[in-house]
């Protein structure tokens, strides 16, 4: 089962590996840091069940990006980077989740690089575990 978590740490380590000289928080440590530097945010949107035995999260990661220098160009290379870098999926543990949407924004130099994930989840254990449901096997009609 995929966490939201595992998910932080698959961007985490995607950024830490394709910018190995820019520091990477994945925690509100906004004072005191040196940029350029990343910070990784989650915004889960929702989940819903998509069958008895699977739900259906979907979240945005907002990737910000504060340049070393107040500089809307540095902004928009690190987008064009960062885009060519997400381009369609991330591995996550052993999964690949396919990336629905990207879309940006610069805010007092600050570069929001959003991607939007939507994947399916297995809850199978969670509800054996909880409701003691045993999966119906085989349906027998009798036919007259």
């Amino acid at each position: 089962m995929i966490t939201f978590k595992d998910i932080k740490d698959a961007v985490t380590l995607k950024l830490s590996t394709e910018f190995s000289k820019i520091n990477v928080y994945d925690e509100e440590i906004r004072q005191g840091f040196s940029p350029p530097a990343f910070f990784i945010e989650l915004i889960p949107v929702s989940t819903t069940r998509a069958s008895f035995f699977t739900k259906n999260p979907t979240l945005i990661v907002d990737v910000q990006y504060f340049a070393k220098e107040e500089s809307n160009e540095e902004l928009y290379d690190m987008a064009d980077s960062l885009e060519r870098s997400f381009k369609f999926c991330i591995q996550v543990k052993d999964r690949v989740l396919n990336i629905m949407k990207i879309e940006y924004e610069i805010v007092d130099f600050v570069l929001h690089f959003q991607i939007s994930l939507n994947y399916l989840v297995s809850i199978r254990e969670d509800i054996e575990a909880v409701e003691n449901i045993e999966p119906m096997r085989k349906l027998h009609f009798e036919t007259s």
